[in-house]
């Protein structure tokens, strides 16, 4: 039953992932065999219906995953849907459900520095740091959100980060 509630929450199977609930409520907190959350796994692929749907099910929001997956780091849902699909929709349910931008995940990097190293950012970080995200948070190696984004030379992104008091 894992595989087949994780294959619904990533094609967005609302209906399936609903039944698959019912049968068993636990599985909102379930874990993959590469040690993926399910709510992680919807909120990287945009998936909003299903992510609602686990949220009202009982879903941890705040759940840190156990990857597995040597270039997926242990993470909340809410580093998932930002290194995955970047839904705005998704990102703001998870932080209107009191997702914490500051947990980092297993490489130190907190939300933030998730998405300051992604490109075409800007209203994400400064919805991130309206919910919280520190902007000078240190990750465990020392580096600072807007280093990040000057390693991808994100220019749009160091730009809005400097306006809301990065340092660096």
């Amino acid at each position: 039953m894992i595989n087949e509630i994780f294959t619904a929450a990533r094609t967005g199977d609302a209906n399936h992932v609903k039944d698959l609930l019912d049968m068993d409520l636990s599985l909102a907190n379930a874990e993959n065999s590469d040690g993926l959350t399910l709510l992680g796994f919807a909120a990287h692929f945009g998936q909003e219906e299903v992510v609602k749907l686990l949220l009202e099910n009982g879903a941890e929001v705040n759940a840190v995953s156990h990857s597995r997956v040597s270039y997926i780091p242990s993470n909340t849902a809410l580093h998932a849907a930002i290194a995955g699909e970047r839904s705005l929709p998704v990102i703001g349910l998870l932080l209107k459900h009191h997702a914490k931008p500051t947990i980092v995940d297993s490489n130190g990097h907190t939300a933030l520095h998730v998405a300051a190293f992604h490109k075409d950012t800007a209203g994400l970080i400064r919805l991130l740091i309206e919910y919280g995200a520190d902007v000078n948070a240190k990750s465990d190696g020392g580096v600072y959100p807007i280093d990040l984004a000057k390693q991808q030379d994100n220019t749009a992104v160091i730009d809005v980060l400097r306006q809301l008091g990065a340092v660096g």
